[in-house]
């Protein structure tokens, strides 16, 4: 995901204030006979002296901040005034986002998913697949947050006069960081979202350290649902296994969540398998057991490995956890 950000400023408005103090000299004027005469104030004198006194100086104009545009994953640009301070998520990626970066309290409405941190399941809920404009324009939101998954429904609540971001799923783990940044952006919450970001990568830094002499990881089938749909290398999932020198078995798919036959994965002779289905019938013993299974690998091995799905598959702060978690199943033996 991409996102261009640009500040215009506003020229200053400019304003003068003109004062005029009439200074009066009464001058002593002596007769003709030598006596001194002091002459009373003149009108002239009285009215400069009101005039300063109850003048009020013209206010000068405060500068107003400019405009944040945003582009969004369609290149749309989008303009907020000020920070979004009532939030629609459709997305338990940016919702957890939004709450890391200290703009949980913004959010007043998310998805049934988005189910991190705790304090999220306190918010009102939208549906993730199914978008209801009427429900949405109830929150009175200054900003909407739509995912890949909600596409479709991006026209139609901008023309109910919503401000909508529509915020594709990145394809790396750079775009997460990038997304972290734009959110804390929109949310106002720059700096916040700097520290998280750089955080982050101290932590990918110190993976990647500890991985350098590693030239060829081992062969991985990450398996999304029992089916056997996997991710391809050009997803954020399929990013951080490229980083962690993984070779993904769905290299070379034609889609970003491909389906193999079972056939095509026996084949594979994957030497780890990660099951984010581990809670949905795919834990390690039933999955030893498929037919065929145990002349691959991972299998044989042992080397089957459940994965949470809420940290290792979904695009937020936590992904750098999952990260950790897939490197020390993958080389043991450097992370003891």
């Amino acid at each position: 995901m991409s996102f261009a950000l640009r500040r215009w400023r506003a020229p200053r408005p400019s304003s003068m204030a003109v004062f005029a103090v009439l200074a009066l000299l009464i001058a002593a004027c002596s007769d003709s006979d030598g006596a001194t005469a002091s002459p009373a104030p003149t009108n002239a004198a009285t009215e400069a002296a009101t005039a300063v006194s109850t003048d009020t100086p013209e206010p000068t104009p405060t500068e107003s901040a400019p405009p944040l545009v945003v582009a969004d994953s369609d290149g749309f640009e989008l303009e907020l005034s000020e920070p979004a301070t009532r939030i629609v998520s459709f997305s338990p990626g940016a919702t957890e986002i939004l709450f890391a970066i200290g703009a949980g309290d913004q959010v007043v409405a998310a998805d049934e998913f988005s189910n991190y941190p705790a304090a999220a399941a306190d918010l009102e809920r939208v549906s993730y697949s199914a978008p209801d404009p009427e429900q949405v324009l109830a929150f009175d939101p200054d900003l909407v947050i739509l995912a890949t998954q909600q596409q479709q429904s991006v026209e139609q609540l901008r023309g109910l006069g919503l401000t909508v971001l529509f915020n594709q799923a990145p394809e790396s783990v750079d775009g997460v960081l990038e997304n972290i940044v734009l959110l804390g952006r929109v949310a106002g919450r720059d700096d916040e979202a700097a520290v998280l970001v750089a955080d982050m990568r101290q932590r990918l830094e110190a993976i990647e350290a500890t991985i350098a002499q590693v030239e060829v990881g081992p062969s991985v089938f990450y398996e999304l649902d029992p089916t056997l749909f996997t991710i391809a290398p050009n997803t954020f999932i399929g990013g951080y296994l490229s980083l962690l020198r993984a070779s993904n078995v769905a290299d070379g798919a034609e889609s970003a969540f491909p389906q193999l036959t079972a056939e095509a994965l026996i084949a594979a002779n994957p030497e780890v398998v990660l099951l984010a289905d581990a809670a949905f019938g795919g834990d390690p013993e039933s999955v030893a057991l498929r037919p065929g299974w145990d002349a691959i690998d991972a299998v044989a091995n042992g080397r089957l490995y459940p994965v949470d799905p809420d940290i290792s598959s979904r695009p937020g702060p936590r992904i750098v956890e999952a990260i950790e978690r897939i490197a020390l199943l993958l080389y043991p033996e450097l992370f003891e």
